[in-house]
């Protein structure tokens, strides 16, 4: 009942032309097939007293019916309450219905990295639900937005997380052709040189994660990995550039 109830929402807003709608509403449908409205029964099961009530008067304010602006309001804040509770499947399904109230790039991209904790899910139907539902809600930001390369490397660290049977290596080559065509991309480069520090690959890290930081020597992101990198690999400039991290993130 979920899917038909998004899809009423998403054809109730009118920004976008009917074929694009037409197209994004496909994608969503062909997400996560799940039915999430057990899934938020048992889940609310375990719950402590104030969260369930958080959740249910939200929910409340959301089923009864208020204008689309506030109604979006209170799902980002469903979403949000249940990716603090660590219930991927069941926050992406909220951004995602914020996704389709309000279809921007922005709110896809949100919907699509909202599922990505979820696909390490030990479970395979929930793990493969937050697969389906971060390519999908990636795949909308990307065709709305198709310039914003952080939607391509989102989509892409999906695939790292659940590699294809078929081409395991599709997620770390989607950023390597990335970085062909963006040789001096920030987040591209320090997407690289994390994958590779988790992989053991420290030299290949090493160059990607300083080339970042040459290019932006305040690049939180950058400096802190690289600083951890230095640390592991018993780097001298280690302290220092873990000082850097520190102040640049407060």
């Amino acid at each position: 009942m979920w899917v038909i109830l998004t899809v009423a929402l998403y054809w109730g807003f009118d920004t976008k032309s009917i074929g694009q709608k037409k197209e994004l509403a496909s994608r969503a449908l062909s997400g996560t097939q799940v039915d999430v409205g057990p899934i938020i029964n048992t889940a609310k099961e375990s719950l402590a007293v104030q969260d369930l009530q958080e959740i249910n008067a939200l929910e409340g304010v959301v089923e009864g019916g208020a204008k689309d602006t506030l109604r979006v309001n209170y799902l980002k804040q469903l979403s949000g309450k249940w990716y603090k509770l660590q219930e991927f499947l069941i926050a992406g399904h909220y951004a995602t219905l914020v996704a389709e109230t309000e279809p921007t790039g922005e709110h896809w991209s949100i919907a699509g990295t909202t599922y990505i904790p979820g696909i390490a899910n030990q479970d395979p139907i929930l793990s493969k639900a937050c697969f389906q539902g971060a390519v999908s809600a990636l795949e909308n930001a990307i065709s709305l937005d198709p310039e914003q390369i952080n939607h391509r490397v989102n989509l892409a660290l999906a695939y790292t997380e659940r590699p294809p049977e078929d081409n395991p290596m599709k997620g770390i080559q989607m950023l390597l052709n990335l970085d062909k065509k963006h040789p001096d991309e920030l987040v591209v480069l320090t997407t690289l040189g994390r994958l590779a520090m988790k992989t053991g690959q420290m030299d290949r890290a090493k160059e990607r994660l300083e080339r970042a930081v040459e290019l932006d020597p305040n690049y939180v992101r950058a400096v802190c990995l690289l600083a951890e990198l230095y640390r592991q690999t018993s780097d001298l400039r280690a302290d220092e550039l873990a000082e850097k991290c520190e102040l640049i993130n407060n």
